[in-house]
């Protein structure tokens, strides 16, 4: 399904070791910083020159759309996927950003499309040889790689300026986050859920380090093997981990809830379910690498007892 498969890609591109490359780093042409064109950045499918700034931009991915809208590039983009729902009023259309041929989005006629996958580069050679740039930003494996897809965008826009703000809010909005937190987060143990079979992610994943910087205890990170951090864990073994959070991230998707989480065999006697330590984080928000990880941050903050301002 659509949203295990965007969660699972935020670990693939760790596991891969290629952060820099493959999350969109730009190159640093002094004509980009300041928002003259033509611009070349560096993204997944190699150096990608923007010959001017761009106004039918079709973004397909739902990071990224919600990157160029608070950079303040929203005015540009003609058409996003249909996942894209940060601004909610996006120009959302039928588009996935699954598609396998270039067809979908030339009907928009962009002058840029970013993309958050392109198996084989197939896409954006494409809309290369129609005399369209791509850029594929892929899922982040940090946040380092969050504010550089940033600032790539912000150059591939014309938005530097709003780039640099962008990123600065969003570090000092978290460093606020952790600030408030405090020391009720620190070896707090938890269970993040991809879905009712019990897929889970590791520490070592995008999400699971975000919970990381509350100083947060993953009980799936004992069940990884073999490299794979998003390992499937069994009901024993829940139960033997007996978590004192539980963050369902399928709740959209899949009907999941506390009162559904608590039903299922044996997790009644999880203290989470006891002590009501179990919450349901929006599908969308869970999958998302951009400017939402603050409210990705704050709803955990939330959860864990900390007031809302």
């Amino acid at each position: 399904m659509k949203r295990r498969t965007i969660l699972m890609l935020l670990a693939a591109v760790s596991l891969a070791g290629c952060a820099t490359s493959a999350s969109g780093s730009a190159s640093p042409a002094a004509s980009a910083a300041q928002g003259r064109f033509p611009v070349t950045l560096t993204s997944a499918n190699g150096p990608v020159t923007i010959a001017k700034q761009p106004h039918r931009i079709v973004s397909v991915s739902a990071s990224a759309t919600s990157m160029i809208y608070h950079i303040g590039a929203g005015s540009q983009v003609v058409a996003v996927d249909k996942y894209s729902t940060d601004p909610p009023d996006a120009p959302r259309t039928a588009l996935t950003g699954f598609e396998t041929g270039a067809e979908s989005y030339l009907t928009y006629h962009p002058d840029l499309v970013v993309l958050a996958q392109d198996p084989g580069g197939t896409v954006s050679a494409q809309l290369a040889a129609a005399g369209v740039p791509a850029l594929v930003l892929v899922a982040a494996s940090s946040l380092r790689d969050t504010y550089a897809q940033i600032t790539t965008l912000g150059r591939a826009t014309g938005h530097a300026a709003g780039a640099v703000a962008e990123n600065a809010s969003i570090k000092a909005q978290l460093a606020t986050v952790v600030r408030e937190v405090g020391r009720r987060g620190r070896g707090a143990t938890y269970y993040p859920e991809l879905d009712p079979t019990l897929y889970s992610a590791t520490s070592h994943t995008f999400i699971g380090a975000l919970f990381g910087m509350l100083g947060m205890v993953n009980v799936a990170d004992a069940a990884a093997s073999s490299g794979d951090q998003y390992p499937q864990l069994s009901p024993e073994y829940l139960i033997r981990s007996n978590p004192r959070y539980v963050f369902l991230a399928d709740g959209v998707c899949c009907g999941q809830s506390a009162a559904t989480f608590a039903r299922r065999p044996g997790f009644s006697v999880l203290q989470a379910v006891r002590h009501h330590g179990v919450f349901v984080v929006p599908d969308s928000i869970a999958s998302e690498w951009g400017p939402r990880v603050v409210v990705f941050l704050k709803m955990v903050a939330k959860d864990l007892g900390v007031p809302s301002p």
